[in-house]
């Protein structure tokens, strides 16, 4: 799952996916949350990866094997599972299980290990269905607390309003201006989603979110 960052939507980066056999899934513009997710889970792989890379920031595809092990491996707050038991029904064993003399590693039995992972997919349904529920719980604490001071907004058609610069359209780096425009409503898509035309009329492709736009006058 990717966001809808321009990174990700590129016709040069579609050949690469096709190259590798690989089937990329964009959020949906019309569901943020998704979008959110995708990016929230991208964050916490990048802030690890400033951790081991320190100043040398050439090194990320060596080091980004590692962290996402470290990521899978890890349980999540929102879960309380890590991805990889959500997906395997038990918890990997680490490198350092494996060099060390650890309870896990001594008590290892080859015959009783393939009964218990017999029985760990036969729980790997009820497991995910307490992750869901997990999830879910989650969810509805986030909203609540992020709806006591939302301020709904919205837009109708020829409306000016400023965009969000997104960092894959920032030229001069952390120092180019947050918001870009004017432009202007050109279509209500639903859902929060709005298409958006230059001051000449043309089309400006995709559709933005509510939460990336804000009024040129306010």
């Amino acid at each position: 799952m990717i966001d809808n960052g321009r990174q990700f939507i590129d016709k040069e980066l579609a050949k690469f996916y096709i190259g590798l056999g690989i089937k990329p899934i964009t959020s949906s513009v019309e569901h943020p949350q998704t979008d959110g997710q995708a990016k929230a889970a991208n964050k916490v792989i990048l802030v690890e990866l400033r951790k081991w890379l320190d100043n040398a920031k050439g090194r990320w595809p060596e080091e980004l094997v590692e962290v996402l092990w470290a990521y899978m491996c890890t349980p999540q707050s929102a879960t309380n599972e890590s991805p990889f038991s959500l997906v395997y029904g038990t918890n990997a064993m680490i490198p350092v299980e494996i060099g060390e003399p650890f309870l896990r590693q001594e008590l290892y039995d080859p015959v009783q290990n393939h009964q218990n992972m017999s029985t760990h997919l036969d729980l790997l349904s009820e497991l995910r269905e307490k992750a869901q529920i997990h999830n879910l719980a989650a969810k509805q604490r986030a909203a609540r607390k992020y709806n006591t001071n939302l301020c709904p907004r919205s837009f109708t058609k020829g409306d000016l309003v400023w965009r969000m610069a997104s960092s894959a359209r920032k030229k001069d780096g952390k120092f180019c201006a947050n918001w870009d425009g004017p432009y202007r409503i050109r279509e209500d898509a639903g859902g929060g989603a709005y298409k958006l035309e230059q001051l000449s009329s043309e089309e400006i492709p995709n559709t933005w979110n509510v939460s990336h736009l804000k009024f040129y006058f306010s």
